[in-house]
C-alpha cells in the first residue's frame, strides 16, 4: 500500500531525527576519515530535518529515534554498521516519499534517497537497485 504524502513526510522527518540521533551515538567511536564522514552526515541530516519540518503541516518535533536505531554501539565497527543501516532505511523512506509526492518535492526526495544510499555504502552497507527493498 502506498503511503499518503503526509504520512510519508512524517516518516521522513522521524527517519531524519533517528539519523541525527544515530550519528550522535556512533560519533564518539569514530576517528580520522570516519569521524569526518560522520560529521558531514550529521550536518546533512540536521539540515534536512529542518527543511522537512518547514514543509510539514503538523510536524512532531519529538526527536525520538523511532525504530531506526537498534543494537548496542561499543566499537568503531558497530558504529559503522549502525550508520550503514540507518542510512539504508532512510533511503527506503525517501523512496516512499518520492512515490507519494510530485514535482520539486519528488526531486528532493529522490536526491535524498540517493544521498542516503551513498552514505550507507560508504559505511559498509550493501548496494541495492531499489533502496530498502
Amino acid at each position: 500500500m502506498r503511503p499518503t504524502a503526509d504520512t510519508a513526510l512524517q516518516s521522513a522527518i522521524l527517519g531524519e531525527e533517528a539519523a541525527v540521533y544515530a550519528y550522535g551515538v556512533a560519533g564518539p567511536w569514530l576517528d580520522g576519515n570516519d569521524r569526518d564522514l560522520a560529521l558531514g552526515g550529521l550536518a546533512a541530516h540536521r539540515a534536512r530535518v529542518l527543511v522537512l519540518r518547514g514543509s510539514a503541516s503538523d510536524a512532531d518535533e519529538s526527536g525520538a529515534p523511532g525504530g531506526f536505531v537498534s543494537g548496542p554501539v561499543d566499537s568503531a565497527e558497530s558504529a559503522r554498521a549502525l550508520l550503514a543501516g540507518v542510512e539504508a532505511r532512510l533511503a527506503a523512506t525517501y523512496a516512499d516519499l518520492a512515490a507519494a509526492v510530485t514535482g520539486g518535492e519528488r526531486r528532493n526526495a529522490v536526491l535524498s534517497a540517493c544521498e542516503c544510499s551513498v552514505r550507507s555504502i560508504a559505511w559498509g552497507g550493501s548496494t541495492a537497485a531499489f533502496p530498502g527493498r
